[in-house]
């Protein structure tokens, strides 16, 4: 099954065990329910462990979870930059999707492919598509109504409203 991508172990935050982890994920609150499965993965991805959530909360652009499975300060400061990931799954709602998802997808405008997602991007007003044009530049598209005609993940393809000077 394929795997998402929560965050990275920073260090740990208590003699407890409690891990410190800078977030990737805008549901940190859904995926860190108590007893949901994580998984821990080294730089290469390979899951090292399989972990259950015992306690979560959240501050900024950091989690911090306990797990049942590490209960030493040390044991979690040895997982330092290691990757949380969990199963990918098909829950969510109409309009909504996977950053991984739209990266595999061809940008389209006026019925032309005119480049391909490379990143999507988080910024503070709002979730922005990063995409490399066919002449190998990158250029921004705001993933908002007002840009963003249609998504076919199936197509693999984003139609989009280009405005002068975007390219």
């Amino acid at each position: 099954m394929e795997k998402l991508l929560l965050g990275y172990v920073i260090s740990s935050f208590s003699l407890d065990g409690t891990m410190k982890v800078l977030s990737k994920t805008n549901m940190s609150e859904k995926r860190y329910v108590k007893g949901n499965v994580i998984y821990l993965a080294d730089k290469e991805e390979n899951i090292v462990k399989e972990l259950t959530v015992s306690s979560f909360r959240h501050s900024g652009e950091i989690d911090f979870v306990k797990f049942e499975e590490i209960t030493t300060k040390e044991e979690a400061d040895s997982y330092k930059s290691y990757s949380l990931l969990v199963d990918k799954t098909d829950d969510l709602e109409a309009g909504y999707y996977y950053f991984s998802d739209l990266e595999k997808c061809n940008v389209v405008s006026n019925g032309k492919i005119v480049g391909k997602v490379v990143k999507v991007e988080e910024f503070p007003a709002q979730i922005t598509l990063r995409v490399k044009s066919n002449q190998g530049k990158e250029f921004f598209v705001p993933f908002i109504k007002e840009f963003i005609k249609s998504v076919s993940l199936e197509k693999s393809e984003i139609d989009v409203v280009l405005w002068d000077g975007m390219l």
